[in-house]
């Protein structure tokens, strides 16, 4: 009976240590996603990395913790056809600030905004199409950070 008892004990001990190792594993796992999304600071003011392009597009992210509020607006250099402007609001997770916007034509999209090699690069997509007039500004934007803090 102690044989059994002792046997018993044993089994109940590991099943309980792989439990708490498993729980452990997870929280672990949990706090280092949090880590890393708050650990992304995309606070500042951001402009197109391409000078020659004719246009104008510049983008303020408001980042607190992994939340984020940002604005952008666009224009052409010689101010001709649409001009929009546009706000959001979203999150950094694992590295990259995604956020929905509605821009001053009422179209509405997300957006995703990634760090790589000192560049960003900005992914702009359209879901509800109120106003097709400034679309020449969306899809994929090359932006460079000019300013650690919004303007």
């Amino acid at each position: 009976m102690t044989l059994l008892l002792s046997g018993t004990i044993r089994g109940r001990a590991l099943v309980c240590g792989l439990g708490i190792a498993v729980v452990w594993a997870a929280l672990c796992g949990t706090f280092s996603a949090r880590a890393s999304s708050t650990e992304t600071d995309y606070n500042g003011h951001y402009e197109l990395a391409d000078v020659k392009a004719g246009r104008t597009f510049s983008l303020e992210v408001m980042q607190t913790g992994s939340k984020a509020d940002v604005a952008f607006s666009a224009a052409m250099a010689d101010g001709s056809d649409a001009a929009p402007d546009g706000t959001g609001k979203g999150r950094v997770e694992d590295g990259i600030l995604s956020f929905a916007f509605t821009d001053s034509f009422k179209n509405e999209g997300t957006c995703t905004l990634e760090s790589r090699n000192g560049c960003y690069r900005l992914v702009m997509t359209v879901t509800k199409v109120t106003d097709p007039r400034p679309f020449h500004f969306y899809g994929t934007v090359l932006l460079k950070r000019t300013s650690n803090k919004p303007q």
